[in-house]
C-alpha cells in the first residue's frame, strides 16, 4: 500500500507540471545517481531495458568522472552504485555493465570484501559501507568510530539504510575524520555543484521498477516527498 501511495504521488506531481518547471531553474550541471541492491534473476531483464534505456537517453559516468567533476551540461548525469554485498552480482549484474560500458561504485561491507577483487579487476570502484551495516546515528560514539574507521576504505562512503535517521552531524564528521572525500545516502534529489559532498543524493529503485515510475523519479517527481515514505 505504502508503494501504491508514493506511486501515485509521483504521478500527480508529473500533472502538475511542477518537476518540469524546477529542472528548467537548476544550475548545470545536474546529476542523479542510482542506487540499487541485489538483482535477482527474475529481474536481470528488466536491468538491462534500464541500462539500454539510461545509455540512449542520459549521459551515464564513471566513478573516475565524478571525482574529476567531468559532467555533461547538455544532458542529465547518471551514477550507478550498489550497496552491500551479493554473490550474484558477478552472474546478473556484471555481464550487463560490461556489455553497456558502464563502471559503477559497489559500496561493500567487510564480509564481502574478499570477493570484491573481480570487481575491480573489471574497473569498477569500491567504498566503504559500515563494518556491519550498523544504523550510524543510532550507536555510541565508540561504536561509531569502529564502524566507520574500520569499514572498507577508499574515498566513497554510504551510509549504511541511508535514510534520515541513518546520519547527523557526528556522523559525518566521523566520515569526513577517516579520509573520505564523498558520502551519499537515499535521498533522492538532484546534485548540483553546491550540493554537500557528504549528503549526496541517491535514487534507491529496485531494477524492476515499473518503467513509467523509474522515469518520471529521474525527472525529480518524487524528491518533494524524500522525507514522509
Amino acid at each position: 500500500m505504502k508503494r501504491l501511495i508514493r506511486d501515485i504521488i509521483i504521478i500527480f506531481s508529473y500533472l502538475t507540471s511542477l518537476p518540469f518547471f524546477r529542472r528548467l531553474f537548476l544550475a548545470k550541471p545536474v546529476l542523479r545517481v542510482w542506487c540499487l541492491h541485489e538483482v535477482k534473476e527474475h529481474q536481470v531483464e528488466e536491468f538491462e531495458r534500464k541500462m539500454g534505456y539510461l545509455k540512449s537517453h542520459f549521459n551515464i559516468i564513471t566513478p573516475e568522472q565524478f571525482k574529476k567533476n567531468e559532467l555533461s551540461k547538455a544532458k542529465l548525469n547518471i551514477l550507478i552504485t550498489f550497496d552491500d554485498g551479493f554473490d550474484s552480482w558477478f552472474k546478473n549484474v556484471l555481464p550487463i555493465l560490461k556489455k553497456y560500458g558502464i563502471k559503477a561504485v559497489f559500496f561493500i561491507n567487510n564480509g564481502f570484501f574478499s570477493n570484491s577483487e573481480r570487481l575491480m579487476a573489471e574497473g569498477h570502484s569500491l567504498g566503504g559501507h559500515g563494518f556491519s551495516h550498523k544504523r550510524l546515528a543510532e550507536i555510541s560514539e565508540e561504536e561509531l568510530e569502529r564502524e566507520v574507521w574500520q569499514s572498507f576504505r577508499t574515498e566513497f562512503f554510504a551510509y549504511p539504510y541511508g535514510d534520515k535517521r541513518s546520519f547527523n552531524k557526528k556522523v559525518v564528521n566521523e566520515v569526513k575524520k577517516a579520509g573520505f572525500k564523498y558520502a551519499f545516502g537515499i535521498l533522492p534529489g538532484f546534485n548540483l555543484q553546491k550540493t554537500n559532498l557528504y549528503l549526496l543524493h541517491r535514487d534507491s529503485l529496485d531494477s524492476d521498477t515499473p518503467d513509467l515510475i523509474f522515469r518520471l523519479w529521474l525527472k525529480g517527481c518524487y524528491d518533494w516527498f524524500k522525507t514522509i515514505f
